[in-house]
């Protein structure tokens, strides 16, 4: 499987999928989102060393402060802020296990 825009959008899907179910499920959301971010650096950082890992979070966190300079500087300006990041976000179904092994529609 070629790693493309294509599987990168399935992805995320799949990532945003296991999320709502585990809150569906009753999971508190901040916990969620803790887990899976400790288990992706987990793994980064077994396939690319944890230097990489460090850096990759490193850059992450520069561009989310980038986000919050440039939403201080619209509501400096007196503009509505924008939607948040998931406000947009098409429902998603639930996830059948085997969907990675599929070829997209």
């Amino acid at each position: 499987m070629d790693d493309t825009f294509d599987l990168r959008e399935r992805l995320s899907r799949a990532w945003r999928a296991v999320f709502d179910n585990a809150v569906e499920a009753g999971s508190p959301p901040a916990a969620v989102v803790e887990t899976m971010t400790a288990v992706a650096h987990a793994r980064f950082a077994e396939l690319f060393g944890t230097s990489a890992a460090a850096s990759y979070l490193a850059l992450l966190a520069e561009q989310m402060r980038d986000v919050d300079h440039g939403e201080a500087e619209t509501l400096i300006r007196g503009e509505p802020p924008g939607p948040a990041p998931f406000e947009a976000a098409e429902e998603i179904a639930a996830m059948d296990p085997a969907w990675i092994d599929r070829d997209p529609l």
